[in-house]
């Protein structure tokens, strides 16, 4: 297979990175731009399933995953006084089906430092830099020439989005006035808050009438995840999304 120069924009954060290191590991050349000027190593709690897990585990991750694990034992439901009407534990066997929650949590930004410490030496990383323009080469020409907003340019074989949600390279690539988004109208706000000292590592869920959730998660020793949640199909929501 030829050397293949690689452009993945806006992507240090998981996506990104992880596509980095399989390409790289190919032999391929890649750079990588992102538009903030440091590693953004923040983000709520996720968690990995499925084919995810397997990646990581070929990626030599797993010891420095554990390492920097959350250590939920389970998640709780409860009612508007808090009483407990389930609880459902996680699964540590290794074997069978996970439940609502994994022996593989981790907080976000975690994960992004440990795939950029796993990429750094043989990635080419650009901070502070973002794509402002893409064209197609023409005929036998199957490049792509990119302009950057430093005022530099250059050219590749294959430019890959990572952008996330709000996507600048999307908006590049489709046709104009094409919606990007496809609305499951479901709303969160999620924040980090301090939280007195505690050992209590089970996260918790109110469902509330009108289509609410509260959640809660603890990730340290003094601070928790909260998030609000709600569905509807308000116009006035969606202007704000």
């Amino acid at each position: 297979m030829a050397r293949l120069r690689v452009l993945i924009s806006g992507g240090v954060g998981v996506a990104g990175p992880a596509l980095a290191y399989w390409l790289s590991k190919l032999g391929h050349e890649i750079t990588l731009v992102e538009r903030f000027p440091t590693l953004r190593a923040s983000g709520q709690q996720i968690d990995l399933r499925g084919h995810g897990i397997q990646s990581m585990k070929q990626m030599g991750l797993e010891d420095a995953w554990r390492a920097k694990s959350v250590a939920e034992s389970g998640i709780q439901f409860v009612d508007s006084a808090g009483r407990r009407k389930g609880f459902f534990p996680v699964n540590q066997t290794g074997r069978g089906l996970q439940g609502f929650t994994t022996d593989w949590e981790i907080m976000r930004g975690d994960l992004c430092t440990l795939l950029y410490d796993q990429t750094r030496d043989s990635v080419k990383y650009r901070f502070g830099v973002a794509v402002e323009g893409m064209a197609q080469g023409v005929g036998k020409d199957k490049t792509v020439r990119v302009s950057f907003s430093d005022g530099s340019k250059d050219t590749f074989d294959l430019v890959v989005g990572a952008d996330g949600q709000g996507s600048r390279m999307r908006s590049m690539i489709l046709p104009p006035g094409t919606k990007p988004y496809r609305s499951l109208h479901m709303f969160l706000a999620y924040f980090t808050i301090s939280q007195q000292p505690g050992t209590d590592y089970i996260s918790t869920a109110y469902l509330a009438p009108n289509k609410r959730l509260l959640f809660t998660s603890r990730h340290s020793p003094d601070s928790i995840q909260a998030y609000m949640g709600y569905a509807d199909d308000s116009e006035k929501l969606q202007c704000h999304a």
